[in-house]
């Protein structure tokens, strides 16, 4: 269509003219996501701390942006307040889902949340029998949540504490309304593993605050002439 209004030449002139247009555009993008704030650490590197993130929201487009965790030492856990999944424990594994697993498996375990979709292999159907890399019993789901999967985007949860990771593995067999299956053995083996030891959580943070750490401090020793 434009051809029957514009000549050859001036089609081309045209078509110069939107890839300047273009090209403006994108370098003033790159100017204003990238030299700006690289000019404002050098410009003020003794701002004030690191930006406090809103509790609860975890980065599942960055699997490192995790919220700031302290550093815990946790005593050895009674089995029998974390072996049946009490109310309370439910409860608390609901909370641990919905903030840690709920972008990536969907609300209801389906394996349909946003974070998801373009994850390959998707994310597991807890509401479903089929298709558990490891198996689907309480100690199963405990190694997961310890040890993540290698080759998925199933990273560990070994951040949490035991507790946390117990409950959360109840939640997750609830979500599924078939038999989970027991290993007398595999459960012996968790008890005595709860029992016998306490726990160390160290310090955790994004690793977008390190590189906020290390960009301001780099300003700060390297300042502009």
């Amino acid at each position: 269509m434009i051809g029957q209004y514009l000549s050859p030449a001036e089609a081309r002139r045209l078509g110069s003219a939107l890839l300047v247009v273009v090209g403006f555009i994108l370098l003033a993008a790159v100017v204003g996501f990238l030299v700006v704030p690289s000019l404002r650490y050098q410009a003020n590197p003794d701002q004030a701390g690191l930006a406090n993130p809103v509790p609860g929201e975890t980065g599942w487009l960055d699997p490192t942006d995790y919220p700031p965790m302290q550093k815990q030492v946790i005593p050895p856990i009674d089995p029998k307040t974390v072996m049946t999944p009490s109310p309370a424990l439910l409860a608390q594994g609901r909370e641990v889902f919905d903030r840690e697993c709920a972008t990536c498996h969907g609300p209801e375990g389906k394996g349909d949340g946003p974070g998801g979709k373009a994850l390959n292999p998707r994310p597991r159907n807890f509401t479903s029998k089929d298709g558990w890399k490891g198996n689907y019993r309480l100690d199963g789901i405990y190694k997961t949540l310890d040890l993540g999967i290698p080759g998925t985007a199933m990273g560990s949860f070994n951040y949490l504490g035991r507790k946390d990771r117990m409950a959360l593995a109840h939640l997750v067999q609830s979500l599924g309304k078939f038999d989970h299956g027991s290993d007398p053995a595999a459960t012996a083996a968790l008890e005595h593993l709860f029992s016998s030891s306490g726990e160390t959580i160290p310090d955790r943070i994004p690793v977008r605050w390190a590189i906020d750490r290390l960009c301001r401090e780099y300003a700060a020793s390297h300042p502009s002439p």
